[in-house]
């Protein structure tokens, strides 16, 4: 299986994707937030729901797919050295220098005569330590690691053969990602964390990374060959349709509510959806960049390489952006567009003028030696 550059494309459109979400979220309604206006937008909303409806499962997808391409071509050793380097030292990185900010500035708002370094003192202890944006970070470490220690004979089964090719294959994917999902949920919420880590999405998340190394040995859902406009709409239109369910699910059936204080089908349903949302998402942004994104160039290499610091220095930003503007007097899609501008390019300079020109910096942020 040759270099496929769509979905190191669509692996950045994921990450990029955030900053505008990250964006989106300050002005959006029925959505909490560490900092927001007083302005909300109902359409912000649902393009935040879309957005958070599909993004992080199709990127964990992505990444569990090239860890069994790269398992299989270079080797254990060679896997597990570069998750260290290009994931658990921009994780450490970013857990003492960004992770922070978040929490200081929404104090900030509550006490503004907050000292810095009293903060941090608080912050950096068991009860009070968060991830922030970085947690995603966590996850990838931590599921690389749990993939590291399956047996690899496990995904090449001579059982898993004998399910037809197509769409059984995709069905199958689902189910498994819903069983998952739903049977661990009978025994934990969404809001139950340790150490930082939520345990039900963390769950959620690597049933995607699973399905991503699937995806890989049976040259499926991220790899398909059929083309059809009509198969395209179609999904597209499930999407839609699937997703509109969902938000009005994630709002009426919050999954911070105990399993055993709902309604089971209800809740099954609200599962269901939200491990469907992503897989249907998913197989329509393949179809299109197969299309639009397989092509190499200076621009795409650019921002494959450029996705994660960017992507890790934009939240600050940001924050910073939302903590400065709610006072003054914008209108609200003003308001909005300023900020991605403003993120965008802030985000860029850095890591344009600093992050890729300096060898400590390319180090801490996960980038190979220039």
């Amino acid at each position: 299986m040759g270099r496929l550059v769509y979905l190191d494309n669509l692996r950045s459109f994921a990450l990029l994707l955030g900053i505008v979400f990250h964006a989106a979220i300050v002005y959006a309604a029925d959505i909490k937030y560490a900092i927001q206006d007083e302005d909300r937008s109902e359409v912000l909303s649902y393009f935040c729901y879309w957005i958070h409806s599909y993004r992080m499962p199709m990127f964990y997808m992505i990444s569990g797919f090239f860890s069994a391409m790269v398992w299989e071509k270079k080797g254990r050793s060679f896997y597990l050295e570069a998750r260290f380097k290009r994931v658990l030292i921009p994780t450490i990185f970013g857990l003492i220098f960004f992770a922070p900010i978040q929490y200081y500035l929404t104090e900030r708002i509550k006490t503004p005569q907050l000292d810095l370094l009293s903060f941090l003192e608080y912050f950096f202890t068991k009860d009070h330590f968060q991830h922030s944006h970085i947690w995603f970070l966590v996850d990838l470490f931590c599921f690389s690691i749990l993939y590291s220690l399956i047996p690899k004979s496990f995904f090449t089964m001579k059982l898993w053969d004998q399910i037809p090719k197509g769409i059984l294959r995709y069905i199958t994917l689902v189910s498994f990602c819903f069983l998952f999902v739903f049977l661990c949920h009978t025994q934990v919420s969404k809001g139950e964390s340790y150490y930082g880590i939520y345990k039900l999405t963390f769950i959620f998340q690597f049933s995607f990374f699973l399905s991503g190394v699937f995806c890989f040995h049976w040259r499926s859902i991220l790899t398909p060959k059929d083309h059809s406009r009509n198969k395209t709409l179609a999904v597209f239109v499930w999407a839609v349709f699937v997703y509109l369910v969902f938000k009005e699910l994630e709002i009426e059936d919050p999954l911070w509510i105990y399993f055993q204080y709902v309604n089971v089908w209800v809740r099954a349903l609200h599962i269901f959806l939200w491990v469907l949302a992503p897989f249907l998402w998913t197989s329509l942004l393949v179809s299109i960049f197969q299309v639009l994104g397989n092509k190499g160039g200076k621009v795409g290499s650019y921002l494959i390489e450029a996705s994660l610091p960017i992507y890790l220095v934009h939240h600050p930003i940001s924050l910073f952006y939302a903590f400065w503007v709610r006072d003054i007097e914008w209108g609200i899609w003003m308001k909005f567009i300023s900020h991605i501008l403003v993120v965008l390019g802030f985000s860029f300079l850095l890591y344009e003028f600093l992050i890729r020109k300096i060898k400590p910096l390319r180090f801490f942020f996960g980038l190979k030696s220039a």
